[in-house]
């Protein structure tokens, strides 16, 4: 007897040809279509007398997987760590907002934003929590402030140009 060479639909590409323990060691189910020399179509291959007994043992039903009990975590828990994810430290806005705008309120946004990591890497999470909010708060406050000032003096110098320049046109 001739050995029959197999054929498999994988989506709408088609592999072989492989023999039948090829076809048997292929990633078939029972509904996947196959084909071979003495086949006029393309069936499934739960229908081929020779894989028969194959999906048989491959879909026999295996014990459940053991079921986990679901718990609702409790309003203080986080994630598998057991801790919350770092908040922001602010700090390279902290250290613009002392650059450019105002020094002396950048300082402290500077100050607690270096604080939010060793906070948190000591467990202390509300803590980290409440040094990166006051981080936020004065490096805010530091631009607010810079730009305040920054407006005044644009004002001054232009008011105080504008009168240098007419008062120049009195000559």
């Amino acid at each position: 007897m001739e050995e029959r060479e197999y054929f498999y639909l994988n989506g709408t590409t088609k592999v072989g040809p492989l023999s039948l323990e090829g076809i048997k060691s292929a990633p078939i189910t029972a509904s996947t279509l196959v084909w071979n020399n003495s086949l006029p179509d393309w069936v499934e291959a739960q229908k081929l007398p020779e894989l028969e007994g194959f999906f048989a043992i491959q879909s026999a039903p295996l014990a459940p997987p053991p079921v986990q009990p679901v718990t609702q975590p409790s309003a203080g828990s986080y994630n598998a760590g057991g801790a919350p994810p770092m908040p922001d430290n602010y700090l390279v806005w902290a250290i613009l907002a002392t650059i450019f705008c105002c020094w002396p309120l950048g300082i402290p946004a500077i100050i607690k934003s270096s604080k939010v990591s060793s906070l948190y890497s000591a467990g202390d999470y509300a803590g980290a929590q409440s040094a990166s909010a006051d981080a936020k708060k004065w490096t805010i406050i530091a631009a607010i402030v810079g730009g305040i000032f920054v407006i005044l003096y644009i004002i001054l110098v232009v008011v105080l140009g504008l009168g240098g320049a007419l008062a120049g046109l009195n000559y």
